[in-house]
């Protein structure tokens, strides 16, 4: 996180007014918030495009004037801030914004309202989180952006060595806390035989996949450059990561593409799918070594 040299943020502006949502506003003050650390330039970029996908649409007449407010207020902060206005679909502009102009992480604002048990995050960041080839902010609009708790997900695969390392640097910039979660259980296989074992034997491989895990666990934490907090909990990784958001209200989740499987684009594995949706906080996700894009 602390070599970064260019974030995109996805602006998003009102129809009639060209007014940015709360969302745009408070990722765009993240990202300076990012640059004043890191010395990453900033481009705020805007796609054109209607709601419905159906094309692209004029600006507001005051469309440009507001952008040239909000890099004030980025570059406010001392970052160094761009504008760019496409005409395509938001989450394929700030894909490519990736792709092709070496964008190293995206950050777009969450709903600005949300209903508790209602999806918590809009189609375009759905996508991005999808399809997008480098990690993706999503920052919640009413975060005063002081990471004082950042909830990290760990399953060990190598994609999460990089969403911790990035969870300590965030906590250690914010003099915060930073708290690691690993949800585990019996594999399936040992489960299935788990009804030849003895009550005796059965606890006995309970203990030895817990301290196993507490191990891993352990190990990684000991690399970073923060203590953190360590919380191994038994049970579905989706279901532990939902309850412990519910009980500790982090400022940010950090995790990875917890899981792989399916068609590139169409999901960001299992445990992600279950839990990136329901989770009113700000969501930062990363992405293994070998995501596939499916963006050309």
């Amino acid at each position: 996180m602390d070599t970064l040299e260019h974030m995109v943020v996805g602006v998003s502006l009102h129809p009639r007014t060209g007014v940015p949502d709360v969302g745009s506003v408070r990722a765009a003050r993240q990202a300076a918030w990012l640059a004043s650390r890191t010395g990453a330039r900033v481009t705020l970029l805007h796609a054109a495009w209607a709601e419905d996908g159906s094309g692209p649409v004029e600006l507001a007449a005051k469309a440009a004037e507001e952008l040239e407010e909000l890099r004030g207020l980025v570059e406010a902060d001392g970052a160094s801030a761009a504008i760019r206005i496409v005409e395509d679909y938001p989450w394929l502009a700030l894909c490519r914004a990736a792709l092709d102009d070496g964008a190293e992480l995206v950050l777009a604002g969450k709903r600005s309202v949300a209903e508790r048990g209602r999806r918590q995050i809009g189609s375009t960041a759905v996508k991005l989180l999808r399809k997008c080839p480098v990690p993706v902010w999503l920052v919640k609009p009413d975060h005063d952006l002081n990471h004082r708790h950042v909830l990290a997900c760990t399953d060990f695969s190598p994609v999460t060595d990089e969403a911790l390392a990035a969870s300590a640097w965030l906590a250690a910039q914010s003099d915060g806390e930073l708290h690691l979660l690993h949800g585990w259980n019996l594999t399936w296989s040992e489960q299935r035989a788990a009804a030849d074992l003895s009550e005796e034997d059965y606890a006995a491989r309970v203990e030895d996949a817990r301290v196993r895990a507490l191990a891993s666990l352990e190990r990684q934490a000991d690399v970073l450059d923060v203590d953190p907090t360590l919380h191994l909990e038994r049970g579905d990784p989706h279901v532990q990561i939902l309850e412990k958001v519910e009980q500790e209200r982090p400022d940010v989740l950090v995790l990875g593409s917890l899981s792989k499987g399916g068609r590139p684009g169409f999901d960001v594995g299992t445990v992600a799918e279950r839990v990136l949706p329901q989770v009113e906080e700000s969501i930062l996700c990363f992405k293994p070594k070998d995501f596939v894009c499916p963006v050309s």
